[in-house]
């Protein structure tokens, strides 16, 4: 079971609003900071991590006029206990919109996800279109390929992944996380603190998800605009098939595009934040 992260800092900006909602055992919570009836953009983190690996991005969103939904997954952070059951991508989709209708959202809203939470926003948006109006996705490959050929090479990577974390023990997962995933040194101290008892039972857990989060969807389209960003340093296994599908992707969904971020890894918007937050505001504001 992934354990809670250290807390997340103090809220200094506007007031914000806890929220949380129980589902399938768990508490899911989160907060909602901005103007009320501002479009609304929920940040949605990576496998391990929690809610607070956007500091670096919900008060340049906020300052531009937006509300912000940032939440931590069933299992991570203060969504806890997980629950009897290790959650599906699909699941955790659902605890997205549970959350949303808590707060009394029904218009699109825009999704930022990094890792699992890109898999995650994905599969909102192409089970659930009417409600998602653009999607950013940091780090995350597409979920749900229309060619076999690299359908069948993305399940024989995250098989082979899962076999290499069977052979590892915990503490060696632990330690190469924060290398393997950031380049930055401040990134790097926020992923070795929030993975501090992650276990490789929770690792294989993560790669299952992640091969099995476009079950039931394969070729279907997005038809919302999608911002694909990778960071030009990442070599984890969700940066490598995120290159790998990325040419497919942009070419499958009328408007995606994708974007490159220099000298940053998996934590693409942590090691690069200035970067990353110029291509999140021009893609939120031409939303609107």
């Amino acid at each position: 079971m992934v354990t809670p992260s250290p807390q997340p800092t103090a809220w200094e900006g506007p007031p914000c609003r806890k929220v949380e909602v129980k589902r399938a055992g768990s508490t899911i919570r989160g907060e909602l900071v901005g103007p009320t009836g501002a479009a609304l953009v929920v940040f949605i983190h990576g496998g391990f991590m929690d809610r607070r690996m956007f500091d670096g991005q919900v008060p340049a969103v906020v300052a531009a006029g937006n509300q912000v939904l940032s939440w931590d997954v069933r299992g991570h952070g203060e969504s806890l206990p997980r629950g009897a059951e290790r959650p599906s991508v699909a699941d955790l989709a659902a605890d997205l919109f549970a959350l949303l209708d808590e707060v009394g959202h029904t218009a699109p809203v825009i999704l930022v996800g990094q890792s699992l939470g890109g898999m995650i926003a994905q599969r909102a948006a192409l089970t659930t279109p009417a409600r998602v109006a653009g999607l950013v996705i940091i780090g995350a490959p597409c979920v749900n390929p229309a060619d076999p050929k690299i359908s069948r090479r993305m399940a024989a990577m995250w098989r082979v992944s899962n076999l290499i974390t069977g052979l590892l023990p915990s503490s060696a997962i632990r330690r190469q996380l924060p290398k393997g995933t950031a380049v930055t040194a401040q990134a790097q101290q926020y992923v070795r603190a929030a993975v501090a008892t992650v276990t490789k039972e929770d690792f294989r857990w993560l790669t299952e998800a992640s091969r099995e989060a476009g079950q039931g969807l394969r070729g279907q389209r997005i038809e919302a605009p999608q911002l694909i960003v990778r960071g030009a340093l990442d070599n984890s296994g969700a940066g490598r098939l995120t290159a790998l599908t990325a040419a497919h992707w942009t070419s499958r969904d009328p408007h995606a595009r994708y974007e490159l971020i220099p000298a940053a890894g998996h934590q693409a918007h942590q090691d690069q934040p200035e970067l990353f937050n110029r291509l999140l505001l021009d893609f939120i504001s031409a939303r609107r």
